[in-house]
């Protein structure tokens, strides 16, 4: 038993890793969206204090988790190396300089997870995921009237249809590509860590 159960997590599965991220990750998503301040974008009764704190907690989360992908990009495929970026994290630091805040005690302790396929994969789906969420709130901003009708977003601002397209284009991608059990289960314990960063 204990032989075939080794050999049944080094074998390639053809299932897919996008299903299993989605259904295992529900949860965490879900309370991330609760405890997350962007709701009070949705519901247009945000503060610039709230929006401010969104801004640094967003800050910490995606400058430290693209610095991991960045950092250890070279383990994954070209395709998807081509997803990574420090963009998201320096959209932020424009709008967190728009309030002249000052970055220095933000920490940036890392993501802590480890350099292997599959926590980058769980890493890169939740990143990219993000920005679908970021295009909603984005046509809520404008709503939003405790906050100054002259500021420039440059974080919760984007194309809808590049953005869009980049997610199904990273989906075929992940779909195409076929993932060990461990690989998989990697991904998605990745993918949860980085949900539970935005709590």
């Amino acid at each position: 038993m204990t032989q075939n159960s080794n050999f049944d997590n080094q074998v390639t599965q053809n299932f897919s890793i996008l299903g299993h991220l989605k259904n295992k990750t529900a949860t965490h998503h879900q309370i991330a969206e609760k405890k997350n301040l962007a709701k009070h974008i949705i519901d247009h009764t945000i503060t610039t204090d709230q929006y401010k704190e969104l801004l640094k907690k967003n800050y910490r989360v995606y400058s430290a988790v693209e610095t991991y992908l960045d950092t250890n990009k070279n383990l994954l495929c070209s395709n998807l190396q081509s997803f990574i970026s420090l963009e998201k994290s320096k959209a932020l630091k424009k709008d967190l300089d728009t309030f002249s805040i000052d970055l220095t005690p933000i920490s940036d302790a890392g993501i802590g997870l480890p350099a292997n396929v599959g926590s980058l994969t769980g890493a890169l789906y939740v990143m990219e995921g993000s920005m679908l969420g970021g295009l909603l709130i984005a046509k809520h901003l404008k709503k939003c009237r405790n906050l100054s009708s002259n500021l420039t977003h440059h974080f919760f601002e984007g194309n809808p249809e590049y953005h869009t397209r980049r997610w199904k284009s990273l989906c075929k991608i992940l779909e195409n590509r076929s993932y060990t059990q461990e690989e998989i289960n990697t991904a998605t314990h990745a993918a949860i860590k980085v949900f539970e960063s935005f709590y």
